[in-house]
């Protein structure tokens, strides 16, 4: 499937035509038990680890769907749907051009597992035409994922590093522009998941209606007997099935701390969680 052609924008045929920003220190980091391997930065910004595995699980994606990774960071979450299905047509927005550049490089490691790959440098509160302009055109999607920043500057303290802070904080819109701008690229049937701090889930919920139907809560506890900490919500643009909230899923055991067998299916070997849309 070709892509709309931008400054960042390759496929698998040319992507040694990326560099990584030179003032960055990177570590490389595996996922899936070593399914992909990706550039991370080592500090001042945001690192991807279990959060963008948990999300990547829960999406419905098959091959030779496209899917728009918003907030994409490295590309980890992306990246980890397309090594568990194959095929994928992806496309990454980031709004920090280092970071931006870092996952076309990382697109780039894990080609074999992509049939297209774009990074678009724009920022996700875009509307319109300049929405449109930068690559995010109306109906372009089969599936979404977004891993927002989880905290509000009203009720925490802003990281005096500024790319921390872009990374880690909601703007004053809070998540709106979030599901404004996937309601709007997705496909009628197209889904729509965000992993997000389980707090934020009547916020999710006020945010979902009127855009999104089907919608489905996933929970996620560190331990049995714990609330959950984590929750990636989903929900189907124009569908009318009604809302399922599923049972919580373990990711460590109680006694040992050591991931239980279910994290480790889904951290290691790639395996999905159902949500059944």
């Amino acid at each position: 499937m070709p892509l709309s052609p931008h400054p960042l924008a390759t496929n698998a045929e040319t992507l040694t035509q990326t560099h990584l920003p030179p003032a960055l220190s990177l570590s490389e980091d595996e996922f899936l038990g070593g399914k992909i391997c990706l550039y991370q930065p080592q500090k001042g910004h945001h690192r991807s680890g279990t959060d963008a595995v948990l999300l990547a699980a829960c999406s419905p994606a098959k091959a030779g769907h496209l899917v728009v990774d918003l907030g994409s960071g490295v590309g980890a979450a992306g990246l980890c749907v397309a090594a568990r299905v194959g095929g994928l047509n992806l496309v990454a927005v980031e709004i920090d051009k280092d970071i931006a550049a870092i996952a076309a490089a990382n697109m780039k490691r894990c080609a074999h597992h992509l049939a297209s790959a774009t990074v678009l440098n724009c920022d996700v509160a875009l509307r319109g035409e300049p929405r449109k302009q930068a690559g995010l055109t109306e109906n372009m999607a089969d599936h979404v994922i977004a891993n927002p920043p989880y905290y509000r500057p009203e009720k925490f303290q802003t990281s005096p590093n500024e790319a921390r802070a872009t990374a880690h904080m909601l703007t004053h819109e809070g998540m709106d522009p979030w599901f404004r701008t996937a309601v709007s690229v997705l496909k009628t049937g197209g889904t729509f998941s965000l992993v997000q701090r389980a707090d934020e889930l009547p916020e999710l919920l006020r945010l979902m209606q009127g855009r999104f139907g089907g919608i489905t809560v996933q929970p996620f506890a560190a331990k049995e007997g714990e609330a959950a900490h984590r929750v990636v919500i989903q929900g189907k643009k124009q569908s009318r099935a009604p809302f399922r909230l599923l049972p919580t899923i373990v990711l460590h055991d109680g006694l040992s701390g050591k991931p239980s067998a279910r994290s480790e299916a889904i951290h290691r070997h790639g395996a999905a969680v159902n949500l059944g849309l």
